[in-house]
């Protein structure tokens, strides 16, 4: 009885075909196999070199079967031969890949024991003498990722597994509708995902090896990585969950040179492939920087051909969150925690003016929740501690504009005042009411929770920790129709204990002071915010929203507020 179904699509490499088929028949199975164990299924996917009469002819140790189609690419064929198969359980193999003697029988050996895994089997590259320096450095990282699948120091997710050397149940396989015909590159990581959620575990064989015959030039090499970003696009708009593992939210990983030139680039819109003579020396000048930007640039122009305005937008672009304190009331002079009524104004109107989306933060953390890309030229409005004067300053000016705001609340001193800064303008400073509190919320306005009494955060215990940040929200909940879930760390001062407490109280995310913009990188539990000051002038204003600072240099002192 035929367990196990190897599948080979294949179009013009009939050489490599021959060698691959080969390496099949030289398989070491053992006793416990049974002789039988497996048969080989070839699609030709429309190849017109010569490989019919190679299979016609081949003298194979195993059941062969060839099945012809016209040229509709690998998922089709690799669909197809799935389809006709006899097995239980399938095994991918590409046409360039060299099966090690025990590729096989680790394969059935993992699903036999499993029951039906997603094993992916190991990988290794092999290419000629006379291979050039991008394809050298290429072949150089795909070890090392085998490294650290086979140390353990890389998780086995379905992103790691790749078609050439990959086995299921067939059950699964046509469970899940099998290859998706409309991805141009990466449907083997589509359906990777795809079986997981059905319910199988990757699994990684270091022992089920096939070598790679890796013959692509590096010109070849770029221009698939820029096919990886429009395919990166592609399986994005149809599983949004694929945002943090498709390479699309790094835009902003490289440093500000990198990303600067990459834009450059970008714009003038020059393939990867035109720096390959240079690359040598350009890798030298660099000190092997190059290779990395290269090809994240090639993977940047796939990305950008196929995005649309508002895709590129929000995958390249950051949020900044402003943060303010109180605000001036008639005749108190502006300070670094107490902003100007004026100023507010000008503020709020210059960003209306500007083009700028003011969004909820509750919104804007439900969106990174859910991997929905924030709205290009967003800003966020936080407001801090929950001041008598927000109602009496504040409210009005962002209610005529229409701008949504977050202030955060000090749950044991409302209708209170401030009792933990011991001199400054803020001292004994009146708060609002759970009354006003109600009335602005009616209004318009969202609140979250600043901690019970505005204790620092670093440094606490769990216990300490659900007390302070805990209570706060719960006493949110009580009392409010719309309580925003979350957290803003008093003093800005947070650890990772902090953090972790944040989401185990079920928050959604949770805010520092911090300055800069936030990307798709920046950790929900440590989202960056600008303070604005009393003293903030108009160009420094511009500067914050622009950059995230108000200052280029960014030595800022610990928040006391």
């Amino acid at each position: 009885m035929t367990e196990l179904s190897v599948v080979i699509p294949t179009y013009n490499r009939v050489e490599r075909l021959r060698a691959c088929l080969d390496a099949l028949a030289g398989q070491r199975l053992g006793p416990e196999t049974g002789a039988g164990a497996f048969e080989v299924v070839v699609v030709v996917d429309g190849s017109t070199d010569g490989t019919r009469e190679l299979l016609e002819r081949y003298a194979a140790p195993f059941p062969l079967k060839a099945l012809w189609q016209e040229n509709a690419g690998q998922a089709s064929a690799r669909d197809r031969g799935i389809g006709e198969a006899a097995g239980r359980f399938c095994l991918l193999i590409d046409d360039d890949i060299i099966a090690r003697p025990e590729l096989v029988a680790e394969h059935l050996r993992a699903q036999r024991e499993t029951g039906g895994v997603l094993a992916a089997g190991r990988l290794t590259l092999r290419i000629s003498p006379g291979a050039g320096w991008y394809v050298r450095r290429y072949a150089a990282g795909w070890a090392a990722h085998y490294v650290r699948l086979d140390t353990g120091a890389k998780p086995v997710t379905a992103e790691a597994c790749y078609g050439g050397n990959l086995s299921f149940p067939r059950d699964a396989f046509l469970a899940v509708g099998g290859f998706s015909r409309d991805v141009a590159r990466g449907h083997d990581i589509d359906l990777a995902r795809r079986l997981v959620a059905h319910g199988l575990t990757p699994r990684y064989l270091p022992l089920a090896e096939g070598v790679q015959d890796e013959r692509k030039t590096s010109r070849e090499l770029l221009r698939d990585l820029e096919r990886a970003g429009g395919a990166a696009i592609s399986l994005y708009r149809r599983d949004p969950s694929m945002l943090p593992v498709s390479g699309l939210t790094d835009f902003r990983r490289a440093g500000w040179e990198s990303r600067t030139l990459r834009r450059l680039l970008l714009a003038l819109d020059i393939p990867a492939a035109a720096f390959g003579a240079l690359g040598p020396v350009l890798d030298r000048v660099a000190r092997g920087r190059f290779y990395e930007f290269l090809r994240r640039y090639a993977f940047w122009r796939g990305v950008r051909r196929a995005a649309s305005r508002e895709e590129w937008a929000g995958l390249t672009g950051a949020v900044t969150i402003l943060m303010y304190h109180a605000f001036a009331a008639p005749g108190e002079r502006p300070s670094r925690f107490v902003a100007s009524a004026r100023e507010f104004a000008w503020q709020m109107r210059w960003l209306a003016r500007a083009g700028y989306s003011t969004i909820p933060l509750e919104a804007y953390v439900r969106a990174r929740r859910e991997n929905r890309l924030p709205s290009a030229r967003s800003v966020i409005v936080t407001v801090d501690d929950g001041y008598a004067d927000n109602r009496a300053v504040a409210a009005p000016v962002l209610a005529e504009r229409g701008f949504p705001a977050t202030v955060f609340l000090v749950t044991d001193r409302i209708g209170d005042a401030n009792r933990w800064t011991a001199e400054g303008p803020l001292a004994a400073r009146p708060m609002l009411s759970w009354d006003e509190i109600r009335a602005l919320e009616t209004a318009g306005l969202r609140f979250a929770p600043h901690g019970r009494t505005h204790r620092a955060m670093d440094g606490l215990t769990g216990e300490e920790l659900a007390d302070e940040a805990g209570g706060a929200w719960s006493t949110l909940q009580r009392k409010l129709e719309h309580p925003v879930p979350v957290l803003a760390y008093p003093f800005g001062q947070h650890d990772a204990a902090a953090r972790a407490g944040a989401e185990s109280l079920g928050l959604l995310a949770a805010c520092t002071a911090k300055p800069g913009r936030n990307t798709l990188l920046t950790p929900l539990y440590a989202l960056r915010r600008t303070e604005i000051e009393g003293a903030t002038g108009r160009l420094r204003f511009r500067l914050a929203v622009w950059f995230g600072d108000t200052r280029p240099v960014r030595n800022r002192r610990r928040l006391r507020s």
